[in-house]
């Protein structure tokens, strides 16, 4: 035992030194809201870089890389003008030893010896965001960032960010939905109580299904700081934290972070992702990627996801004490090809080997351990035209079991995209984007699981702190998404969008089930079926948006602006046929005069901006 513990203690050691004795790099992650990754996304998909991995956030030192190999390559695959975007890019990760009030922070770096260095960059931020609407309603979050981030050694950094603010967040109530039966899934029937209702909100003030909490599990209201509230419908405090440690080895091949963010994991744009979504909420986790080749790629990702605040903490908390893991294998082809796959679980907290250690296939591990966990499994192909623009397919399996009627069982969960990337080679960095998204009924949604490690039933739906890990609309919805956007100056873009969401409701006489996060999908219901836009009734919204941001940067200002404004037509369709009949199923649009589902005209508009970004 005693030889034991010297051999740990002397392989930490060993870790130790090794981290303060090489090169000097930067691991520390760039925010996914950073605009460098849209002038990546292009320079890969216009054929001038290889794709990197897909697990992102990037760490500065890969962005550094990129953003150098856009400059080195041929001339005539940049315009001048994007050239001086790459650059600005390139000079925003430069740091001044001393006070730089451009950035707001103060940077030292410091030798160590053996050719090693510390250093340390400490700085705050602010950011301020108001959403109103053409009735009066409101959203706003103000919050300032306090940040120390830095090297210790030339292998490790690291990363705190605390950040708190005002914020209010208008709400209005749709109506109540029933909540799910909580049962053993083992038991043969439900239990004969009358059913419990929670309300369902809209966020008038932003965009559709836009909207992702930007504080943690609660907030505290000025009249109770004491308290842990659910929601700002009044002025609150709310915080968050983000941070992280970060190394890498073998020549940067192997990459491993430790920390608590948000994250976008697939190919592609950020907010795309169908299993790890940039709009999902953070959470902590240790993850890591390995560059085995060119053309080969690992990722693997095991961490904690956090509960919803709804009424009592304590309560609410022991249903949803999950853990998450997640690998994917990516094959690349410099110029044209590029596929991944993998699986994703989400599992009741233990210890458990099989889904800690990465080199394992969750798949198999779920089965043999006995089928207690929420197992997925996706895929992404993606087919490049170098100067012209890509293809590409996604697909997230929740659960399955293939029948003759696989299109139209509520039980077959999945999540499927398509669309088309076009460069519009007249404009810097520009492109349109054609995409179609479906997310079938009950998708990212899961029964409460029993296990034998806990005395209560476990909620292992695909989510975190309340909202989906995949991709932003809820189940049972599709879109179609066309997108137009250009960095016209290093300092500018601009886009103009217009989507079609379709949505079942989730609330009222037309409800149409397996259309909440909240439902649940019971394993022994296999022969229920679902008829998208047939089968009660949907939400339809029109939305037009035009927008851009503004950086005054490079005017030794060290503020940016950005807003949107838009429109968004709201209808609503109902089926005609009578209750659990299958010959008729057409459907039509409900009347303007019908109290519980109103079409609507809404105005919106957004303002935004940043001191020191």
């Amino acid at each position: 035992m005693r030889s034991l513990k010297v051999t740990a203690l002397g392989s930490i050691l060993f870790f130790i030194a090794a981290v303060l004795t090489v090169s000097a790099q930067q691991y520390n992650s760039v925010p996914l809201d950073h605009a460098v990754y849209g002038v990546i996304e292009h320079a890969v998909f216009r054929g001038i870089i290889s794709h990197p991995p897909s697990a992102k956030p990037w760490q500065e030192l890969t962005i550094r890389r990129l953003l150098r190999e856009i400059l080195s390559a041929e001339p005539g695959l940049n315009s001048p003008v994007e050239r001086d975007i790459v650059s600005a890019a390139l000079a925003d990760f430069e740091r001044k030893p001393g006070l730089d009030l451009q950035r707001g922070s103060h940077y030292l770096d410091r030798p160590l010896p053996k050719d090693s260095h510390y250093s340390l960059d400490a700085g705050i931020s602010w950011q301020s965001d108001i959403n109103v609407t053409g009735t009066g309603k409101i959203g706003t979050t103000n919050m300032g960032t306090v940040y120390l981030g830095g090297d210790i050694g030339n292998y490790l950094s690291y990363n705190f960010n605390v950040r708190g603010g005002i914020l209010k967040v208008d709400r209005d109530l749709l109506g109540m939905m029933p909540n799910a039966p909580y049962f053993d899934p083992k038991d043969a029937d439900p239990p004969t109580d009358p059913p419990t209702y929670s309300s369902v909100f809209s966020i008038p003030a932003y965009f559709p299904y836009s909207f992702t909490k930007v504080w943690e599990a609660a907030v505290f209201k000025p009249n109770d700081l004491s308290s842990y509230g659910e929601w700002p419908d009044t002025l609150a405090f709310g915080y968050e934290i983000i941070s992280e440690i970060g190394t890498a080895f073998a020549d940067n091949r192997l990459q491993f972070r430790f920390g608590r963010m948000r994250r976008d994991w697939g190919p592609g744009e950020n907010g795309m992702s169908l299993f790890m979504n940039s709009h999902a909420r953070p959470f902590m986790a240790l993850e890591g990627t390995a560059i085995a080749a060119p053309w080969l790629y690992f990722s693997f990702l095991t961490g904690a996801l956090e509960y919803q605040k709804i009424r009592d903490q304590w309560d609410d908390a022991s249903s949803f004490q999950n853990l998450f893991s997640l690998a994917m294998v990516e094959l690349n082809s410099k110029e044209r090809f590029h596929f991944d796959f993998g699986s994703a679980t989400v599992w009741p907290k233990r210890f458990d080997l099989g889904y800690i250690f990465p080199v394992n296939s969750n798949y198999f591990y779920q089965n043999n351990i006995g089928d207690f966990d929420n197992l997925a499994l996706f895929a992404n192909l993606e087919y490049r035209i170098p100067g012209i623009g890509k293809l590409w397919g996604s697909l997230f399996v929740d659960e399955i079991n293939l029948k003759r009627d696989f299109f139209i069982l509520d039980r077959e969960m999945y999540a499927l995209q398509g669309g088309v990337r076009i460069m519009l080679p007249w404009l810097p960095f520009a492109s349109v984007k054609l995409q179609y998204t479906k997310i079938e009924p009950y998708c990212y949604t899961h029964e409460y699981t029993s296990t034998p490690w806990h005395s209560v039933l476990i909620d292992t739906a695909y989510m975190n702190n309340g909202e989906s890990l995949g991709y932003y609309l809820p189940p049972n919805s599709d879109e179609i998404l066309l997108h137009m956007e250009s960095m016209f100056l290093p300092e500018a873009k601009a886009h103009v969008q217009y989507q079609l969401i379709r949505h079942g409701v989730e609330y009222g006489s037309g409800r149409v089930d397996g259309s909440s996060p909240q439902d649940k999908m019971l394993k022994k219901n296999n022969n229920t079926k679902k008829y998208f836009l047939r089968d009660g009734v949907y939400q339809w919204n029109h939305v037009v948006k035009i927008g851009g941001a503004y950086s005054f940067k490079t005017k030794k200002i060290p503020i940016s602006v950005y807003g949107d404004f838009g429109i968004v037509v709201t209808q609503f369709t109902a089926t005609g046929a009578p209750e659990g009949s299958e010959e008729d199923r057409s459907f039509h649009f409900v009347s303007d005069d019908d109290p519980e589902y109103k079409p609507n005209v809404g105005v919106i508009f957004s303002l935004g901006f940043k001191i020191f970004p």
